[in-house]
């Protein structure tokens, strides 16, 4: 238990280093939940429960001031405390959204003013010229404002898991199959975050397209994904085919000794 604890706590201390590893999408459910699945010996499991709190969280992007929720406390202890209990995806979506939840609030609330105390030193170690100093301070800074995610995921994995295992014991069969029913909402809920963030008038006629392609026709993926991108050539080439007036129009310009250009 002790040997899955530290790896557990590695897995989410690689999610939270997303911030120094630049945008890899390290703490991206879909990342991480396989990872938690083959610590725990189950990575078919892990990749299924990774995947769908993918699907209910795929909107959960930071744009501008907006902050989601803590994606990587939510997937390593709802996929790892459901695949411990023997549980299905449904189980990790219950226990993972409540818990990103709660540890955004907690990272925002204690961990943002630690990070602050760090950057304004940061500048203090600017002005002095102190390079050494202000790395060190910017890496503490960067883990300091998820701290307290990088020690409740492996506290919360080791002493959680039996009371955890006995809660879904009884849990009702009725609680159960709100479970399944939230599950399979909750994806659709995902796209539509998603859909809110990208559709405009130019994007939806092709939403609407592709839906009603795969809805109608049976395609699959691979099939809508080579539709597409006969659909994009086409465009560009007829695009490309009226914009030959303007451009023969523009090489018969004497540009002088511009004509580089």
């Amino acid at each position: 238990m002790i040997v899955k604890t530290i790896l557990i706590f590695l897995i989410g201390l690689l999610g939270y280093s997303e911030w120094l590893t630049g945008t890899s999408f390290l703490q991206r459910p879909i990342v991480l939940g396989p990872l938690v699945g083959l610590v725990l010996g189950d990575m078919q499991a892990g990749i299924i429960m990774g995947a769908t709190l993918e699907l209910a969280m795929i909107g959960a992007i930071s744009v501008g001031a907006y902050n989601p929720p803590d994606l990587i406390s939510g997937t390593v202890l709802g996929v790892s405390l459901a695949i411990q209990a023997g549980a299905g995806p449904e189980a990790a979506l219950t226990l993972g959204i409540p818990i990103a939840t709660v540890m955004l609030a907690v990272n925002t609330g204690l961990g943002q003013p630690l990070m602050l105390l760090f950057i304004h030193k940061c500048d203090r170690d600017a002005e002095q010229g102190n390079i050494h100093a202000f790395n060190r301070d910017m890496f503490i800074a960067g883990y300091l404002q998820n701290i307290w995610g990088i020690l409740c995921i492996p506290l919360a994995f080791y002493f959680g898991t039996e009371a955890v295992t006995k809660i879904l014991g009884v849990i009702p069969g009725f609680v159960q199959t709100g479970m399944d029913i939230t599950a399979a909402l909750l994806p659709a809920l995902g796209f539509a975050m998603l859909a809110q963030t990208m559709m405009n008038k130019k994007v939806a006629p092709f939403f609407f397209v592709g839906f009603f392609v795969v809805a109608y026709m049976g395609l699959t993926t691979t099939g809508v994904a080579i539709f597409s991108i006969c659909l994009v050539l086409i465009m560009v080439m007829f695009g490309a085919f009226n914009k030959n007036k303007p451009v023969a129009a523009a090489e018969e310009y004497d540009g002088g000794g511009f004509d580089e250009f």
